[in-house]
């Protein structure tokens, strides 16, 4: 048993290579040799994971992934041993944490679209941007993550959160359009800009938007209000993530709208009008 399993990346990847096969619950009962041996689809064509890869430690739930793997899809699909991390020294592709459910991935470059779809426990922390569909749903599901945590330091596309059972989203920078689309629950937190369509079928969840947003004619204005429940998520997410946060946002004061009035629902968006 070692501290931990490095995953060191041969040469640039030039195409698609499936890497759900890398997640510690599994990397924690093999051995070095077992590893590299594990099965990877390359395109149409079955690979093992040494042919990527340099592969140094085993029998460990802390996996290092070393290089620009954009172009690696599912890394650490539906981990689940509380205690596992998976930390990647570079870009990360689509899926990453996909149905996870308990641990931690960090992504300290970028992180591809559909970071986290269907995670309902642990949390990811990417330092760089990500695509659309962070914390979204899988295709076909009625829900998006029902669980766990999601912090973005820089800037995430299209459909943020959509259909969010539970669980909380941050965005220290901006968000494309249909931000918390048909959210059902929890918290979306975008502390930039949000784009068009921002909570849409929103059901019961919280849009919480730091700079400009266009609310949607379907929802009501309902009062001017110091949200307790975004100071403390706020003050969560600085102190576990190391984010610094602009103490105005904190404690800042926000116009509450209420919708979508297109369903039957509780759902709000909360727009920052200034400090206290």
């Amino acid at each position: 048993m070692s501290d931990s399993v490095t995953l060191t990346l041969r040469a640039a990847l030039d195409e698609p290579v499936g890497l759900e096969s890398v997640v510690p619950d599994q990397l924690a009962t093999l051995d070095e040799a077992e590893i590299e041996r594990l099965p990877v689809w390359a395109g149409r064509y079955q690979r093992v994971l040494g042919d990527f890869f340099d592969v140094r430690g085993g029998r460990s739930a802390s996996v290092r992934v070393v290089g620009d793997v954009r172009l690696g899809l599912g890394l650490g699909t539906g981990m689940a041993a509380p205690g596992a991390s998976v930390v990647v020294d570079g870009n990360a592709g689509s899926h990453t944490g996909a149905g996870m459910i308990a641990g931690t991935i960090e992504i300290v470059g970028n992180a591809g679209s559909d970071t986290g779809v269907g995670m309902s426990g642990g949390s990811i922390h990417v330092r760089g941007n990500a695509g659309d569909r962070v914390g979204a749903g899988l295709p076909g599901a009625s829900r998006g993550m029902t669980g766990g945590e999601i912090i973005v330091d820089g800037t995430v596309g299209d459909d943020a959160g959509a259909r969010m059972r539970r669980g909380l989203l941050f965005v220290s920078g901006d968000a494309g359009q249909m931000t918390a689309r048909s959210i059902i629950a929890g918290t979306v937190v975008v502390a930039g800009r949000v784009g068009a369509e921002p909570a849409l079928g929103s059901k019961r969840g919280t849009l919480v938007v730091g700079r400009e947003v266009d609310v949607p004619t379907t929802y009501r204005y309902a009062c001017r209000y110091h949200p307790p429940h975004v100071r403390l998520a706020l003050t969560h997410v600085s102190r576990r993530y190391h984010i610094a946060i602009d103490h105005r946002l904190v404690q800042g004061t926000f116009d509450r709208f209420c919708g979508d009035a297109g369903s039957v629902s509780r759902g709000e968006i909360l727009k920052w009008v200034h400090a206290s």
